[in-house]
């Protein structure tokens, strides 16, 4: 339940009540001021003072009526001094600024490291993609120059091939682009929660900026963090032999498929496809469906 102190002084009558106690959520004058920081239990109290004094509204246990003082460790709460009897007896429990303190640095490291962690994984499947979109190209300059060489007799079947070859980059470019898009949008996702830990620095109400980082380093933890896959590849491997044995010219055509890594992978069999009905043999060797299909 939200409260805001009373401005009636309430303790004694001998003067105005201005110094707000912004732990005990109560206006002073200034004689009982005095005599409150003088007290052992407390003296590291902080006072708000002057004629317009409007303290900023505190989260109150709804049960209980009263303000909250703890924070229980075990059962990540905060908890009034009531609840810490009744409910939260034998449990771990820290003041709240001690707690805010550890979460406030936890939260930030952890909003840290995700960036940096996907950061580094976006860059990296953007350069393992233009590695590979690299290779493709070479690898039909290579097949061009062999179809060059042999001349008519052999260009149907080297059209035949970069046909392949296109196919192939133009399915796993896009199976790379979409991984490359959730690893910017969860990029995304991360760097507005910290846009929104940096306003949390401004609140000055420590239950609040507790209750706020808690959300944001939920938010923080649904983020996916996802794996970079294993990149494709596409090789070919050049053979020189007769005009008469042309079907030997043309090397082996293999593609490395797109396979996206998981935590706890599953071992999967490998898929052969041959294609017996064309002038080479061409082997697609896949462990990963769910992209490419």
């Amino acid at each position: 339940m939200a409260q805001a102190a009373s401005k009636t002084y309430e303790i004694c009558v001998s003067g105005p009540g201005h110094n707000y106690c912004e732990q005990c959520d109560q206006l002073f004058c200034d004689g009982c001021k005095i005599s409150h920081l003088r007290t052992k239990m407390t003296k590291n109290h902080t006072f708000l003072s002057g004629p317009n004094i409007n303290p900023e509204v505190k989260l109150y246990c709804k049960e209980h009526d009263e303000n909250f003082i703890y924070y229980c460790m075990e059962c990540g709460t905060l908890v009034c001094k009531i609840c810490a009897i009744k409910n939260h007896k034998r449990h771990d429990l820290s003041e709240i600024k001690e707690s805010l303190e550890g979460i406030n640095a936890e939260v930030k490291t952890e909003i840290e490291t995700k960036i940096g962690k996907l950061q580094s994984k976006v860059a990296e499947v953007d350069q393992r993609t233009h590695t590979y979109q690299t290779d493709a190209k070479q690898v039909i300059q290579a097949i061009r120059e062999e179809g060059r060489q042999l001349k008519e007799m052999i260009d149907k079947k080297v059209e035949g091939l970069i046909e392949t070859i296109k196919e192939k980059d133009a399915k796993n470019a896009q199976t790379l682009q979409y991984i490359g898009n959730e690893l910017k949008t969860a990029l995304n996702k991360a760097k507005e929660q910290q846009k929104l830990y940096q306003d949390t620095q401004g609140i000055k109400d420590t239950t609040k900026l507790l209750q706020k980082l808690k959300q944001i380093k939920s938010q923080i933890d649904q983020i996916e963090e996802i794996q970079v896959p294993i990149m494709p590849s596409v090789k070919y491997a050049k053979q020189n032999v007769a005009e008469s044995e042309i079907e030997k010219l043309f090397g082996e055509l293999t593609f490395g498929e797109t396979v996206k890594r998981e935590e706890n992978p599953k071992p999967q069999k490998n898929v052969f496809i041959i294609d017996t009905k064309r002038s080479c043999f061409i082997v697609f060797i896949s462990t990963f469906n769910s992209y490419v299909n």
